[in-house]
């Protein structure tokens, strides 16, 4: 049986995304072990942050040389060879290697995911985008919640070393994987008049800059990514803890609830796939919606068993509005210009990540962990009207 390429691809990525987050786990670790320092741990995601989003800045270069499954193959190659020598220096605590490392491996992880979201309408038919970016999206955040959950109890069971030959052992699966995407991938590398290194790389952001449209959608990205943070497990957690009052226990709950409703989205796009692909624009905005009320009531809310049901809403309203998004720029942005502005909008979030996570610990830490669910809300309320503005033709 001919496996297709988008489940290759969907396969190799997920491989990777396992990865990812139990070396992430395994380093935090190592790195309080060799330091003692909570300063020195907490310095392994911001480094990831940054240096991604330098990769999401430096990226389009590749786009001009190298075809989309090329990137990818390349980039899982560089990542397998980078972590052998990752584990050999874990093995004797060095941080400063270490960090060099990890920096290394976050950039490359900066160049596939352009690669790999740009790819996904080279390999699906049009009217299947809709539900291929939403079983992408599952499948990698299933991944995700999996292997934060599940990375912990491998860690104390088997320690760090032992799971970072696991992790080498995904990442060489990943590369096999992207390898045969590489040989039976219908792409092929864009064929334009060569330019300068620096103009490839202002090639997605002169994009945004020309359609309106896409530059608002860029805005609305930034802020969504940036209010996003306030459903990370960390705030969720003070939330519980403050604002509840009640144990650590519900916090898992909760985080279970906001995985049911990334399911039950994969549910409602299969039933309704049609009706999505028709109305995409709309139903972006009324995620908004959707999205600005829970997160607003969210800020009062004092039974947890009423946070439970809202983290379902939340799960859902999250996903569809990401499909719809994902879907939207895949087919209106021209094929040679969609890895370039994948390239933008990593950058973009990236930083909105880093910039919302600074913000809402200064804002929980002065004003309350319920006033940042307040502020996040009336940012989703801009989000809401700038995407109506923008789209009001097929609004209506």
């Amino acid at each position: 049986m001919v496996v297709s390429a988008f489940t290759r691809l969907l396969t190799g990525q997920a491989f990777n995304g396992a990865g990812m987050v139990l070396y992430i786990v395994c380093l935090m670790q190592i790195i309080y072990e060799a330091s003692a320092s909570p300063v020195l741990m907490s310095l392994v995601p911001v480094t990831i942050t940054f240096t991604r989003f330098v990769s999401g800045l430096v990226v389009p270069v590749f786009f001009q040389r190298y075809s989309l499954p090329m990137i990818l193959l390349s980039a899982q190659r560089l990542k397998s060879a980078l972590f052998v020598l990752l584990i050999l220096v874990a093995f004797y605590g060095e941080l400063s290697l270490i960090f060099i490392l990890i920096s290394l491996l976050a950039f490359l992880d900066g160049c596939s995911n352009p690669a790999s979201d740009a790819l996904i309408p080279r390999v699906v038919q049009n009217e299947a985008l809709v539900k291929a970016n939403s079983t992408a999206a599952i499948v990698y955040q299933t991944v995700e919640f999996s292997c934060w959950a599940l990375g912990g109890v491998f860690l104390a069971m088997f320690g760090a070393q032992p799971l970072l030959i696991v992790v080498f052992a995904l990442y060489v699966i990943a590369t096999i994987i992207f390898w045969t995407i590489r040989r039976e991938a219908p792409v092929t590398r864009e064929q334009t008049q060569q330019s300068s290194p620096f103009m490839e790389m202002l090639t997605g952001w002169s994009e945004v800059r020309r359609l309106s449209w896409l530059r608002n959608i860029l805005v609305v990205s930034f802020m969504d990514a940036a209010v996003g943070v306030v459903w990370i497990a960390a705030n969720v957690y003070i939330f519980v803890e403050e604002a509840l009052g009640v144990s650590e226990v519900w916090w898992g709950w909760m985080n279970a609830s906001f995985f049911l409703g990334l399911i039950l989205t994969g549910v409602i796009v299969y039933a309704r796939e049609q009706f999505l692909q028709r109305q995409l624009t709309r139903i972006v905005l009324i995620e908004f919606l959707g999205s600005a009320l829970v997160t607003g009531i969210f800020a009062f809310l004092t039974v947890p068993l009423m946070a439970l049901l809202l983290s379902v809403g939340i799960g859902i309203f999250q996903q569809l509005r990401g499909v719809g998004v994902h879907t939207i720029l895949q087919q209106k942005v021209a094929t040679a210009k969609l890895p370039h502005v994948y390239a933008v909008n990593e950058a973009v979030t990236t930083l909105a990540f880093g910039i919302g996570a600074l913000t809402v610990g200064l804002i929980a830490e002065t004003m309350g962990v319920r006033f940042v669910y307040l502020v996040a809300a009336g940012v989703l309320l801009l989000c809401l009207g700038l995407w109506f503005v923008t789209f009001r033709s097929e609004n209506r």
